[in-house]
């Protein structure tokens, strides 16, 4: 089960024009112009479960990556997730109605 609410950030990313995403992320110390086109790409090529799964696993949709943001790679997650949560735009996971098995 995820840590983080990633179907509503989906949701947010999905539906919120570029421009307004990219003044409220880009700060240049974490979160870059290359951050930003790299997750802008993500959310593009997948569905929220996708995007879900590669933002739990830290891994990448079969996308073609820029030498800019091939650099950012290892450390892309990880700096995504500290943006985003400074921000306010990461929230943990609704509890689960649902009983475990």
């Amino acid at each position: 089960m995820s840590q983080y609410d990633t179907q509503s950030l989906y949701d947010f990313l999905f539906h919120t024009p570029e421009s307004g995403l990219r003044k409220m992320l880009i700060d240049r110390k974490n979160m870059t112009d290359v951050h930003c086109n790299l997750l802008f790409k993500i959310v593009k090529s997948c569905n929220a479960e996708q995007f879900g799964a590669h933002f739990e696993k830290q891994d990448f949709p079969k996308i073609r990556l820029s030498p800019a943001e091939d650099k950012l790679r290892e450390k892309f997650w990880n700096d995504c997730v500290a943006t985003l949560l400074d921000r306010g735009l990461l929230q943990p996971a609704p509890a689960s109605n649902k009983l475990a098995a």
